[in-house]
């Protein structure tokens, strides 16, 4: 049995990246259908960039100011981000069941905090659907 979901696991996860990366290309394509930008207009000050879209993604300030949709977008966003670590230690678990990530694995503020994005994510995106 553990074996038939090795394989299985391991055929989505190759499936998923090649999707990911399909559609990182297809944002790629798409970006480069506009216009030149003159050179050292976008690549100055990548410290204050960097800060920007930091303060941007963490803060959503844009989505916030709709309410609980822009809540439940930042749990979602958040969320996918932050709970790649839990693909990374379901992998090692399809090969030995008691494996944990080293140093974070059995720290408990990193285990709440997984539980709480956790269900903060599937709640939000439940909020979406609904109000979608």
């Amino acid at each position: 049995m553990q074996l038939a979901a090795i394989i299985v696991s391991l055929v989505l996860i190759v499936v998923g990246a090649a999707l990911f990366v399909r559609a990182l290309l297809q944002i790629y394509n798409f970006m480069r259908l506009g216009q030149n930008v003159p050179a050292g207009t976008r690549t100055d000050e990548p410290a204050q960039r960097t800060l920007t879209v930091a303060r941007e993604f963490l803060g959503h300030t844009r989505m916030n100011r709709w309410g609980v949709v822009g809540i439940a977008h930042w749990f979602v966003a958040v969320g996918f981000f932050s709970l790649l670590l839990t693909i990374v230690n379901a992998i090692g678990q399809l090969f030995q069941a008691d494996w944990i990530l080293p140093v974070i694995g059995d720290w408990a503020p990193y285990n709440v905090f997984v539980e709480f994005i956790g269900t903060m994510t599937v709640l939000g995106i439940l909020v979406l659907i609904v109000i979608r």
